[in-house]
């Protein structure tokens, strides 16, 4: 059977292909097939990956159009054949970019989809010629208006407003005034898409009151419209089990490639913040000399996997040579340097490889690490009898300090899940935030990891087997009610 896909709509934005969002441009990357707009930028498309499957759907005046239908059902026969798919919109896909009513067939069909936000063009246009849209003195309300052509309500307008929540009753009443029925329904969106993001949907006339009893604070946004009752079909749809939720990844930059991504899509507010930083050490000839020696070659993270290419130059000269790596990420590493590993350990840690080691004893082993990491692995297949040697290739160094913004929101706010690869980065982390309004839940990679972090004083509330964002996020979701 096959795996269901996923769709994100995402915001092109004005045109200029700098302005669409960091997030944009990932998810383009990892798309299968993108159908775009003919409003889009030929230029944005350059981010998709080769051969992904490009695909217009755009509607021009009085030529070429793709119905709206007919878009839906191209989206959702993409995702159920197991393709990764990008409906990319110019702008923003809910202004005036028809994304709701996409994002409405998707739900109704049970396709996961995100949306991803862009600038839309009646902002980042008048912007750019230097005419601010709302200033202060001048402008304190801001309308989007479409042609005629547009079908709607008998109203047919949608109120947004800003920095609402202290004045949510008299704004409320002058929507009253302005012509919106006090049946309208009304919605408050307080820390939208951050941490904490908290929805109220009521009615204009009982919002505000709905509002002070759920104790909405600032910053807010207040929606007014007959298209807040849509929630109730794509709302959900964006909301990952970890919606709301803030995770602090301090995993090195190497190794957490593609994690941000991964989490995010499970809906977490991530901050990367690592807690290693790989130092090359100057290389030596005498390091050339043990590898010709060496029978086996074990590499436990990816920084061994580069230093092993600086040191051979040319993977040529390791013809014969038999490599073992402590798991599947380091496997996956040593591919890019065009190397496939002989064994493959369990995990995590490299002393789980010393357990499962498939060599012979007359075999020489050189174990290429850093100064970080112990030498538990060649201890152990020392008493075994092998014949191993470590080789220290670089440094693993950590931040001597946050940035004060950033320590200063972790010690107010704190964080709901702070994931760890090594103990080293457990210990570093908690000399660098080492009081919380309330202790974060703690998932760690390996056994080994868990006993450095509780010794530091971590909870570990999630345990992964694997090395990789997958097998955290997995250990995580097994720890949500």
């Amino acid at each position: 059977m096959v795996k269901q896909g996923k769709v994100w709509l995402v915001g092109a934005g004005p045109g200029d292909p700098g302005l669409i969002t960091l997030k944009g441009r990932e998810v383009l990357r990892r798309a299968d097939v993108v159908f775009f707009d003919r409003l889009v930028n030929p230029g944005i498309l350059i981010w998709a990956r080769p051969g992904t499957e490009l695909v217009d759907v755009g509607k021009e005046p009085g030529g070429k159009r793709t119905e709206q239908g007919a878009i839906g059902k191209k989206l959702i026969q993409a995702a159920r054949s197991g393709k990764q798919v990008v409906r990319l919109k110019g702008g923003d896909p809910f202004v005036f970019g028809r994304g709701g009513e996409e994002a409405e067939a998707l739900a109704k069909a049970g396709i996961s989809f995100e949306v991803v936000p862009g600038v839309t063009a009646g902002v980042a246009a008048p912007a750019v010629e230097g005419i601010p849209v709302t200033h202060r003195g001048l402008s304190t309300e801001l309308v989007f208006k479409i042609g005629a052509r547009a079908e709607g309500s008998v109203s047919g307008r949608t109120l947004v407003g800003y920095m609402s929540v202290e004045g949510l009753k008299d704004f409320l009443e002058q929507a009253v005034e302005s012509g919106f029925s006090p049946e309208t329904p009304a919605a408050l969106v307080s820390k939208g898409t951050c941490r904490g993001q908290k929805t109220l949907v009521s009615t204009v006339a009982n919002l505000a009151v709905d509002a002070r009893m759920a104790e909405i604070r600032a910053p807010a946004v207040v929606v007014v419209g007959g298209v807040v009752a849509l929630r109730k079909w794509i709302g959900q749809q964006n909301r990952g089990r970890l919606a709301g939720q803030r995770v602090v990844l301090t995993v090195s930059k190497a190794l957490g490639k593609g994690w941000r991504q991964l989490f995010e899509e499970h809906g977490a507010e991530v901050w990367e913040l690592p807690m290693t930083r790989i130092l090359q050490l100057p290389l030596r000839e005498s390091w050339k000399k043990e590898v010709a020696k060496a029978k086996w070659i074990v590499l436990s993270s990816g920084a061994g996997v580069r230093s092993l290419s600086g040191i051979v130059e040319d993977v040529r000269k390791l013809a014969g040579k038999r490599i073992a790596v402590v798991g599947r990420s380091t496997a996956e590493i040593l591919k890019t340097i065009g190397l496939r590993a002989d064994f493959t350990g369990p995990g995590p840690g490299a002393e789980a490889l010393a357990r499962r080691w498939p060599g012979n004893k007359p075999d020489p082993v050189l174990h290429i690490t850093g100064n970080e990491e112990g030498g538990g692995f060649a201890d152990f297949l020392k008493k075994k009898g092998y014949r191993v040697k470590r080789l220290v290739v670089y440094r693993n160094e950590g931040p001597q300090q946050l940035a004060q913004p950033v320590r200063e929101a972790l010690v107010k706010e704190g964080a709901d899940w702070v994931v760890f690869s090594s103990g080293t980065a457990a210990e570093r982390f908690r000399r660098l935030v080492p009081s919380w309004p309330v202790e974060p839940k703690v998932a760690v990679i390996g056994p080994v990891t868990a006993r450095k972090a509780r010794k530091v004083g971590w909870k570990v509330r999630a345990l992964a087997k694997q090395v990789s964002a997958e097998g955290v996020i997995q250990a995580i979701l097994k720890n949500i009610q």
